[in-house]
Parts: C-alpha cells; sequence; structure tokens
C-alpha cells in the first residue's frame, strides 16, 4: 500500500509540474509588414499530405494549384495526381483511381487504408497505414507484389509517396525503411533510417544525381554511389533546391546543407514552430504556425518577417506557388 501510495504522489507531481509549465511561442522583435490570406476556397480544407489536400466538398488542391473540376467520392481524400490521373482513397481500405473528368479507371479494396501511392504507367506502387508494401498492375488488377514490413505502433501524419525511377521503385516504409524494388515487384534490398518505435514512418523522400535522400522525423541520410550520409535531429519539414538540403528543425532552427549533409549555413528563430515551406523566388518561405511567414535567402543570412492575420491551428497545404489554410490561400511574391 505504501509503495502505490509513493507511486501515486510522484504522479501528481509529475502531472503538477507539467501543468505549471509555461510555453514559450515565437516573439520576433520586429516585422516588416502584415499579410492576409486574401484568395478564398470554395470550401475548408478536410486532409492534407506532401502531394496535396482535400476541401470538405470533394475539390483537390494538388503541387499546381486548386482543382475545382474534380470532386472526390464521400470519405475519399486526394494522396496524388500523376500524368491528370487522380489517386483517392477512404480508410475502409478503398484505393480509388479517375481520370481528369472524374471517371473511375481503377478501384481496389485492401485489408487497411492506403496511406501513400505513386502511379506510372500501368505500375501502382501503395504503402497501407498497416505497413504493407503493394505493387499493382492497373491494367488486369493484378497484384504483382505485396509484402508486410514489421509492425508499427503509430504514424507521424506525414507520410512520403513511393518513387518510380527508371527501373526500380523506392517504396517508403512506415517503420523508417525504404524498400528498393524492381518493376517486376522483386524487393532488391532495404534501406534504414532509424530504428525509433513510434512515428518513424518515412516523412521525405527524393533522388537526385544518384543521391537518395530519405527522412524520418528523427534522422535524414543520404545514399549514393560513393557513400552514404547520416545527419540526426528533430526535423520538421525538409525541403531541397538543386543540391541543397534545408532541414526545419522543431527547436526552431534552419540548417542549410549540401547533398553530403555537410553543414553550410543556418539561422535561429527562437521558439519557432514550423509549419510549411518551401522554395519561391530565390527564396525560403517558412509558415510559422503562430502567424508568421519567415522569408530567407537562400544562404540564410538574412531575412523579413511577416505577419499573417491569423495563427495556423488546423490543416494547411503548400503548392508551388501558394499557401493554403482552412478555407483561403495566398499567393507568394
Amino acid at each position: 500500500m505504501r509503495k502505490f501510495t509513493l507511486l501515486f504522489v510522484l504522479f501528481l507531481v509529475l502531472i503538477l509540474s507539467g501543468c505549471g509549465t509555461k510555453r514559450q511561442y515565437f516573439k520576433p522583435e520586429s516585422t516588416t509588414a502584415k499579410a492576409k490570406l486574401t484568395h478564398n476556397l470554395p470550401s475548408k480544407i478536410s486532409y492534407a499530405t506532401s502531394n496535396g489536400a482535400t476541401l470538405k466538398n470533394g475539390n483537390i488542391i494538388t503541387k499546381n494549384g486548386l482543382n475545382s473540376q474534380i470532386k472526390l467520392k464521400d470519405g475519399f481524400v486526394f494522396l496524388g495526381e500523376y500524368d491528370g490521373n487522380i489517386i483517392s482513397a477512404n480508410t475502409n481500405g478503398e484505393l480509388n483511381i479517375s481520370d481528369s473528368n472524374g471517371d473511375t479507371i481503377f478501384n481496389k479494396s485492401f485489408s487497411s487504408a492506403i496511406v501513400s501511392a505513386s502511379l506510372e504507367n500501368n505500375l501502382i506502387a501503395a504503402v497501407s497505414a498497416s505497413n504493407n508494401i503493394y505493387l499493382l498492375d492497373l491494367h488486369n488488377a493484378q497484384t504483382l507484389m505485396q509484402y508486410k514490413s514489421s509492425e508499427i505502433y503509430a504514424i507521424d501524419s506525414r507520410v512520403a509517396a513511393p518513387i518510380f525511377l527508371s527501373t526500380i521503385i523506392l517504396y517508403p516504409s512506415l517503420d523508417g525503411r525504404v524498400y528498393v524494388t524492381q518493376k517486376n515487384g522483386q524487393i532488391l534490398r532495404d534501406i534504414v533510417i532509424s530504428s525509433e518505435s513510434f512515428f518513424n514512418n518515412v516523412i521525405f523522400l527524393d533522388v537526385v544525381d544518384e543521391h537518395l535522400i530519405a527522412a524520418t522525423a528523427k534522422k535524414i541520410i543520404v545514399v549514393s554511389p560513393q557513400k552514404t550520409s547520416q545527419y540526426s535531429a528533430e526535423i520538421k519539414n525538409i525541403v531541397r533546391d538543386n543540391h541543397n538540403i534545408y532541414i526545419l528543425k522543431k527547436d526552431g532552427l534552419v540548417t542549410k546543407t549540401n547533398l553530403d549533409l555537410e553543414e553550410l549555413a543556418s539561422a535561429y528563430f527562437k521558439f519557432a514552430i514550423f509549419s510549411d515551406a518551401l522554395i519561391y523566388n530565390n527564396k525560403l518561405n517558412i509558415i510559422e504556425k503562430t502567424g508568421y511567414l519567415i522569408k530567407t535567402d537562400l544562404n540564410l543570412n538574412s531575412h523579413e518577417i511577416i505577419e499573417l492575420s491569423s495563427e495556423i491551428q488546423d490543416k494547411s497545404f503548400i503548392s508551388k506557388d501558394s499557401f493554403y489554410y482552412d478555407d483561403e490561400f495566398m499567393k507568394f511574391d
């Protein structure tokens, strides 16, 4: 009984001490301007990934902007657009591919929800919420490959999509791996990024000049024919610009590296909570969740901070030239 009481007291101490901790927020010394999201969307954002967003009315936002001609079926969310074809899925495990007119050209049900997918010609590469990877033939609805990776317990909302290369496919798993497969479904190898027990899905996947770049929320690696480079951090976002990588960290630090992950420059924004980021017009544009737009030069030497009209409290998305939030958006200049 005495042991139980001691544990209970310790529990209360931890809870009370946590409640007494005051949250620190990003407070820039000065701002250069104020900005509003001046353009309206036809509906609010209900779901967002790194590839796009779904509006409550079924319209979608792709990297190219709002597509009000597409209206997804109820319960479906947008996963990606490839050569004009739209990939969507629902929580019941149904995957749907439609053409630019919205007509279904492929539909299949899986045992768990598909969380990311890509399409090339007749091949569909998909990753499910239960950490299965699939290769499907769209023309004959044949499953060319199904492989279950290790069990997962929790995933980050950011899930990268598979990448088709000339002869292989790269699959980002939910347990911190990248699977390299042939286009006939044969798995050639797997690359381990990190081995965390929770929130260890691949959040970023890219290839440039024989360099494979992959990251989880804890580590980024770059694999090239010459070597493998690693960089550990609490990662919020990653942006690539040609041969440079910008790592936005959860502590408010932005670090610029080369493809070998060697640090080239950094900038610190105390207590900043990064939401989205992109490079536009030779500037790194960063949306900060408490309501700011941070614009830095690409060498991180100078910056300006623009105050937005509201905090970013819900789902948002960045396209090639605009920031979308709630039922509004603004274009970058």
